[in-house]
């Protein structure tokens, strides 16, 4: 059973099909308005915004509108600049570049060594002299 746009109507407790790629267009009937995403600022939050447009994008409902501020704001850009098949691709991407790694650890008497014999060391200690 269908509901109007003629996505699955889940009143009586039935399961959606939740394979990705096999959710076909849920969209809201025109006579409805537009869509429109709004994205907030926050950090990793952007993170999450970028896996709730690949959620909307799998069920086939896409932004008329998108607006952003801050980390939103760039989320929202790579969404408009991108042609709808591209933009979760293109967000993963960016993602993938800003993600932060571990640092990487050097042991203690490796690192005393190096700051001992570097110049920035020796600057120190003559500020600290002076």
């Amino acid at each position: 059973m269908t509901d109007a746009a003629g996505c699955p109507d889940l009143s009586a407790n039935q399961v959606a099909d939740e394979t990705p790629g096999s959710r076909k267009a849920c969209r809201p009937p025109r006579d409805v308005g537009q869509i429109v995403l709004v994205l907030q600022g926050g950090g990793a939050l952007g993170a999450y915004q970028a896996g709730v447009y690949q959620a909307l994008h799998e069920a086939g409902i896409e932004p008329d509108w998108v607006i952003g501020t801050s980390i939103g704001a760039i989320n929202a850009s790579l969404i408009a600049g991108n042609e709808p098949a591209d933009r979760p691709e293109r967000l993963k991407e960016f993602w993938g570049r800003i993600e932060q790694k571990p640092p990487a650890t050097i042991p203690r008497s490796r690192s005393r060594r190096r700051f001992a014999s570097s110049s920035t060391s020796r600057a120190c200690l003559a500020a600290r002299r002076a």
